[in-house]
């Protein structure tokens, strides 16, 4: 791993126990974050924020940063900003070894991706699901849109088993 960025300094993080820590051919990481739509940043919704600090040309090396130090062979991104994927994100896996795949919401301008590290994983399949329009909330109808991502991967060199 990397140096610790400074937004990692003050997390906790939880030990796994020692049977789990010991590295085999078929273990591996997984990262699940919430990147935050930039275009969902709403100063009201973050009022312990620095305005500077919700602004994406200083959340994105932040966020980089972070994931350089985690490196995590499978990682799940939740809120991606399409137009971040193209000039950011996409880019970024492709330079560190990952494989990404993204999935858009139709009615929303972000969406989630998956992501592996190429050396490690192949991709056999993928499914895109759409799980949902509209809900009544309390007499309300409610537009959600929630999306999901499902990639089955294979380890690369190890006999034959689908994740």
């Amino acid at each position: 791993m990397r140096s610790v960025p400074e937004s990692c300094k003050d997390r906790k993080w939880l030990a796994l126990g020692k049977q789990l820590a010991a590295a085999t051919d078929r273990s591996f990481t997984v990262m699940s974050y919430n990147v935050l739509c930039q275009k969902l940043v709403k100063r009201t919704m973050f009022p312990y924020a620095s305005k500077s600090s919700l602004k994406w040309k200083t959340r994105r090396p932040r966020l980089l940063d972070e994931l350089s130090h985690i490196m995590p062979d499978i990682m799940c991104l939740q809120e991606v900003y399409t137009k971040n994927w193209g000039d950011t994100f996409n880019m970024w896996f492709k330079r560190e070894g990952y494989e990404a795949q993204m999935f858009q919401s139709v009615y929303k301008s972000h969406g989630v991706s998956i992501s592996w590290k190429k050396h490690r994983f192949q991709a056999i399949d993928q499914t895109c699901l759409r799980m949902d329009r509209t809900t009544e909330v309390c007499g309300e109808s409610l537009t959600t849109d929630n999306i999901a991502l499902i990639v089955a991967l294979r380890f690369i060199g190890v006999a034959k088993r689908v994740l």
